[in-house]
């Protein structure tokens, strides 16, 4: 097994991340949504903590709210992955030849797409809207998923304990589901610690670019850009869901390299 001694930062990050989502707009209950234009663009204070935006609504409120949001899109897109990514390498494993060379071709033909630029088009002809974002990002990123479940399955198939397993006359889920799933799902837990913080970006550009979803929902991007020209005059308020990226794609990228993962020859 391969360990990493980051391992207690990366859950350390992750967990703060979780616990401010999860909690955070229980604990600090000011309206997120709430615009009041005498407190516009006010520098931090007790009544709001990082300040107010152009439209004087809190900007702490509108980052947790917009973390829910966020974690909420990623997390459905990343179990979407998980189980098409896993049926379909079982599938192409079990029954081979044609059908697994298509799955292959289809695969490699979704994955040669340029993934961001794909949402960006699409998002802007079906509009926004959190099912929208959510089937997009699904769309242009499951082939990682399958492509690596089968790389590893594949291998997993043609080893000594499954060939026993073949021999005893264990079936092929029975063998999938004890045999090859265990050591698969760490590689694609790794893999989706990493793609959570790529679909946090994605979610973000598609907000700065206006059409991610609709407006009073805080989402970190459209928050950037609508103070981005305001800069000068609040820029703790900028800073906040430019911060709130980075930290959650730094803390998942670190545990990403900490989920412990059997040996597994790929080559």
């Amino acid at each position: 097994m391969q360990r990493s001694g980051a391992c207690p930062l990366g859950i350390g990050l992750t967990l703060a991340f979780c616990l401010a989502a999860a909690f955070g707009p229980l604990l600090y209950t000011v309206d997120p949504d709430a615009q009041n234009l005498l407190m516009s663009l006010k520098a931090p204070s007790q009544g709001h903590w990082l300040g107010t935006d152009q439209l004087g609504r809190d900007v702490l409120a509108r980052v947790l709210h917009g973390a829910r949001y966020s974690a909420g899109i990623a997390i459905s897109v990343i179990l979407f992955n998980l189980t098409m990514g896993c049926a379909l390498a079982g599938i192409a494993m079990w029954f081979g030849g044609a059908i697994s060379t298509g799955l292959m071709m289809f695969s490699d033909a979704v994955y040669a797409l340029p993934g961001l630029l794909v949402t960006i088009l699409l998002a802007d002809v079906l509009g926004g809207g959190a099912l929208v974002i959510v089937f997009l990002l699904w769309l242009v990123a499951w082939p990682e998923y399958f492509r690596l479940s089968y790389a590893i399955g594949a291998q997993l198939m043609r080893s000594d304990h499954v060939l026993a397993s073949k021999l005893a006359g264990a079936s092929g889920l029975t063998i999938f589901r004890l045999q090859v799933l265990p050591v698969m799902l760490p590689y694609l837990l790794s893999l989706g610690a990493i793609s959570v913080g790529r679909i946090v970006l994605s979610i973000a550009t598609l907000g700065f670019l206006g059409i991610g979803i609709s407006p009073p929902q805080a989402e970190w991007g459209m928050m950037i850009n609508d103070l981005r020209i305001y800069w000068q005059l609040a820029p703790v308020q900028l800073a906040a869901p430019v911060l709130a990226i980075i930290w959650i794609v730094l803390a998942l990228l670190i545990l990403s390299h900490s989920i412990p993962k059997a040996k597994v020859g790929l080559g």
